[in-house]
């Protein structure tokens, strides 16, 4: 309902209706006012007679304004008089700005002078640079092949060595990305029941020769049916397993085609903790080619990734399933290891592991490559012909055994026995070597080979004993010395390629 019943507003929607003009009534004509009589003298005299009343029009109100009028403005303030502007002098602005654009002008002019002298020296450079490196990568003859120990010389485009001879890391990307492979394993296995299935795996390499030969770890190609290797520029062929050693994790593989490009082998003793180092290679299988920089965090890691001890330098660069088998460069741009490992999971308490990877040192390989090239495995490893294991910190504790590599077993005409060794004797030092735990000793026996002979230092029966030993071949079949397995917590090591 309407609160002013005197007003009919529309409804919504509705076309507002036309508003009721009041007019004002006529005004009534007065009527006559009658002559009043003359008083009589001795009359009383006559009251007045009452005024008839006079009839008026209320006043006219407007009416309110209905709810959709438009609401009052009110009027604008007056504005106030602007105060008077200042002339500016821009006699002294135009003068400044001439001066800047002359000295622009200027400025231009000899940087494109300096520009241009800079460009023109880096050809005659360039151009001598070619005229004198005939071997370097993409450019190799067929004699030097073998082990390339001339640091790669050629240079990013526009860009120089710094002072002191190192390459930025997109430098050592550029000139050696292209040698750097991807690999395809196509395996067999069996399970217990012996039910056969199909597996794949992927992972990395590096082209050490102009002919095809690939070096890359052993877990990547182990129990190979078929092995793809993919160039850097998409090609593919098949490959050859030419040698490996399981031991060391290293093969040697080989694809039939001439005149690619192939890396610098570089020396893995020259490096410190600290130094920078760059991986190129698959991670995931996937990320094709790429690359990841860090810094070498420790030397002499002795990796125990399937029974076998292997020395390895720890690396904080990011390694990632499929890195495996790919090159480690130095800031020379040469290789100095082969990404084989890292170190995942969480600790006993929950905590994250990151951060933590490893790598063979390259020198370790180069002194088995001649033999996995010809004779497709290394034959005459030094072998004592001994079970050991380490003496444990209880045996310590409750015998005051020192610590050592217990001897459990000793072959019959082996080595180790006609070297005088029994069995519960303790192994104190290979050489200067000092033996603390099996690993050492399995590290220390990969700097001998078959005929060489060296000094033990023994404990037995609360004395110390020296004894010569002359080292015998180790067998092909025999993938570990020692065979004993040390006792972990946990088992985060993480072959670095899918599905394997």
């Amino acid at each position: 309902m309407n609160e002013h019943p005197e007003y009919d507003l529309p409804e919504v929607g509705e076309a507002p209706k036309a508003e009721p003009v009041i007019e004002p009534a006529a005004e009534a004509e007065p009527l006559p006012t009658p002559e009043p009589a003359a008083p009589a003298m001795d009359a009383a005299p006559t009251p007045p007679e009452p005024k008839p009343p006079v009839y008026r029009s209320p006043a006219y109100v407007p009416p309110r304004p209905p709810y959709y009028s438009m609401p009052r403005q009110t009027p604008p303030p007056a504005k106030q008089p602007a105060p008077p502007k200042k002339k500016k002098r821009k006699g002294l602005g135009l003068a400044v700005a001439a001066i800047a654009l002359c000295c622009g002008l200027i400025g231009s002019i000899c940087g494109g002078l300096l520009v241009g002298f800079a460009m023109r020296t880096l050809d005659k450079e360039d151009a001598q640079l070619h005229a004198t490196a005939p071997n370097s990568p993409g450019q190799a003859t067929e004699e030097d092949f073998e082990i390339n120990t001339v640091r790669p010389s050629v240079q990013v485009p526009g860009t120089e060595l710094s002072a002191d001879g190192l390459y930025t890391p997109a430098q050592v990307y550029a000139n050696n990305v292209s040698a750097v492979v991807g690999i395809a394993n196509e395996a067999t296995s069996y399970n217990v029941f012996g039910q056969a299935s199909e597996t794949a795996s992927s992972g990395s390499g590096f082209i050490i020769s102009p002919n095809g030969e690939i070096l890359t770890n052993y877990h990547v190609v182990e129990g190979a049916q078929k092995l793809t290797v993919t160039l850097y520029d998409g090609r593919e062929y098949n490959a050859k397993v030419l040698g490996f050693e399981a031991a060391s994790d290293v093969a040697l593989i080989k694809i039939e085609e001439t005149n690619l490009p192939y890396v610098t082998l570089g020396d893995s003793e020259t490096l410190f903790v600290g130094d920078e180092v760059a991986a190129i290679g698959n991670p995931l299988g996937e990320l094709t080619y790429s690359m990841t920089v860090g810094y070498v965090s420790a030397m002499d890691r002795y990796v125990n990734t399937d029974g076998t001890p292997i020395n390895m330098m720890q690396i904080d660069a990011a390694i990632n399933s499929g890195n495996s088998g790919g090159p480690l460069f130095d800031m020379h741009g040469t290789v100095v290891g082969i990404i084989t490992a890292k170190y995942s999971g969480t600790t006993g308490s929950g905590t994250t592991i990151e951060g933590i990877g490893f790598a063979i040192p390259i020198n370790d390989i180069t002194a088995i490559l001649t033999d996995l090239r010809e004779n497709g495995a290394v034959l005459d490893r030094a072998y004592m012909g001994v079970k050991v294991s380490t003496v444990t910190q209880s045996d310590i504790d409750r015998f005051g055994f020192p610590h050592g590599v217990l001897i459990e077993s000793v072959d019959e005409g082996g080595a180790a026995e006609k070297a005088g060794l029994k069995k519960g004797d303790i192994l104190l030092k290979l050489e200067d070597q000092t033996l603390v735990a099996y690993e050492d000793l399995s590290a220390g026996l990969k700097s001998y080979r078959a005929g060489d002979t060296a000094t033990l230092t023994v404990h037995r029966d609360g004395k110390e004993l020296t004894l010569e030993i002359e080292f015998d071949a180790k067998p092909i079949a025999q993938e570990t010395e020692p065979e004993t397995e040390p006792e972990t917590e946990f088992d985060p090591w993480d072959y670095i390629f899918p599905g394997g």
